[in-house]
């Protein structure tokens, strides 16, 4: 323990000695007094304690408080709004809730995008290495595999890196995708300035090679998005096999809306569907799923099943648990579907499986309804902490942060391995080139194996 608080200790006042626009010397974002950011800190930490419902679900309440003690005591100076993001980000992430957040103000975002130089590249984490998805000073590059920067090794930055991101559990797996866009920037706020880039790199052949690059504005390093919105978000295809394969890339009732689609009226078909065409292997995609309404969870789960089920065996705020009535249906048993499917169930799911998507993951994992494919889900397996939000926007710093209030407690079986997380039987990881090519090796793995079942 004595180990662990000095090395909290450490990771707070780091952040406040190092240049947080380490990469432009010219830019200088004005400083707030030491004595308005710990009443900033002291407002955000009194109203965590109060309001959110999971705030110990995976440490202790001592260990928390030891987290907001050494960050309080670290703000001995003025410091920047960045500065003080990065701060209260490591206090948020030590809860261990992806549903919780900081955010620095409009204006100030703007403005550090406007001026801050930044590693001039687009860097995507895949199962903890990290991956050149695209670099306009060295086109060449796309498709490398990042090894270091100025002598610190990717694994060494990518660790320090996850401290900062909140992710249920604190599992990698999300804090990888999580960290696909900010990568640059927080690299920009943790590390002290520097006129260049000196990496090492390997290229598809294996080789390692070095190469030099310069901190430059975002808008010269901007790359295109490796993700789109898809035209539709539920889709049903079949292999030549006859394997079904059902894709949910959301559980979003307001994005399905704008798309024309109906959860409901799309699985009733699609099970319907399945059925006729006799199919007895069915996969479920749910990559990117980053969650969205409680009982469409639920509902996608009742078509897999011949039993009644409990989805939620608890919902709570910090004033009490939910009764099981007409405003909490998804808190009472929960029927089959008449139309439900008995065959067998492959899900195939990424970190960015989230929220409700890890909720409905869960309940298959527990139930044994289903053999998971992909990475390790981005959600906790025993629940999370979402529903209601509250925004609290601090005074001085002008920071907003996200805290949700509904604390969901999962209907299911201890894990065999006392764990928190949903880990794949067969783990499939993408490739970079699947992103900077536009294909699918992933899902493509996933059908190969289960035709040889």
């Amino acid at each position: 323990m004595c180990l662990l608080k000095k090395a909290v200790a450490f990771l707070c006042v780091y952040v406040l000695t190092t240049n947080c626009f380490a990469q432009n010397t010219t830019y200088l974002p004005p400083k707030i007094s030491a004595a308005a950011l710990k009443t900033d800190f002291l407002l955000l930490r009194d109203t965590l304690q109060k309001i959110h419902p999971g705030i110990y679900r995976y440490n202790s309440s001592a260990f928390i408080s030891h987290i907001f003690d050494s960050c309080y005591n670290s703000i001995h100076d003025s410091m920047t709004v960045p500065q003080f993001f990065m701060l209260t980000n490591f206090a948020i992430a030590a809860m261990e809730d992806g549903h919780s957040n900081s955010r620095m103000p409009q204006q100030v975002m703007k403005d550090y995008i406007s001026n801050t130089k930044i590693f001039p590249a687009f860097v995507m984490l895949i199962h903890n290495r990290a991956f050149i998805y695209c670099c306009h000073q060295n086109s060449s590059l796309a498709g490398a595999e990042l090894i270091s920067i100025n002598n610190r090794t990717v694994q060494q930055i990518v660790q320090r890196l996850f401290s900062y991101i909140p992710s249920d559990a604190d599992l990698q797996s999300r804090k990888n995708w999580e960290s696909n866009e900010i990568f640059p920037f927080f690299n920009a706020l943790l590390y002290p300035a520097v006129d260049s880039f000196n990496i090492t790199y390997k290229n598809e052949n294996g080789e390692l090679k070095k190469a030099v690059l310069l901190p430059d504005l975002v808008k010269n390093v901007k790359c295109p998005p490796p993700f789109k919105r898809p035209q539709k978000y539920l889709q049903l295809t079949y292999t030549p096999d006859n394997i079904a394969v059902l894709t949910i890339k959301t559980f979003l009732d307001d994005f399905l809306r704008p798309t024309g689609e109906n959860f409901n009226h799309f699985l009733d078909s699609a099970f319907t569907d399945i059925r006729n065409k006799n199919v007895t292997k069915l996969l479920i995609d749910i990559r990117g799923n980053q969650g969205g309404n409680d009982g469409n969870g639920a509902l996608l789960y009742a078509y897999l099943t011949q039993q009644p089920f409990m989805y939620y065996a608890s919902q709570e705020t910090v004033s009490g648990k939910f009764a099981a009535d007409d405003d909490h249906p998804n808190l009472k048993l929960q029927q089959p579907k008449q139309n439900s499917y008995a065959g067998k169930v492959y899900i195939l799911a990424d970190g960015r499986s989230f929220s409700a998507s890890a909720e409905f993951s869960a309940i298959a994992k527990s139930n044994k309804r289903a053999l998971f494919m992909g990475e390790e889900v981005g959600g906790g397996y025993y629940g999370n902490t979402s529903g209601d939000d509250a925004f609290i926007t601090l005074p001085n710093s002008q920071l907003s942060c996200r805290i949700p209030l509904v604390k969901y407690t999962m209907a299911v079986k201890k894990d065999a391995n006392n764990g928190n997380s949903i880990l794949p039987e067969y783990p499939i990881y993408p490739t970079i080139n699947d992103f900077i090519n536009h294909t699918d090796s992933q899902l493509d793995s996933a059908v190969t194996i289960i035709k040889k079942m």
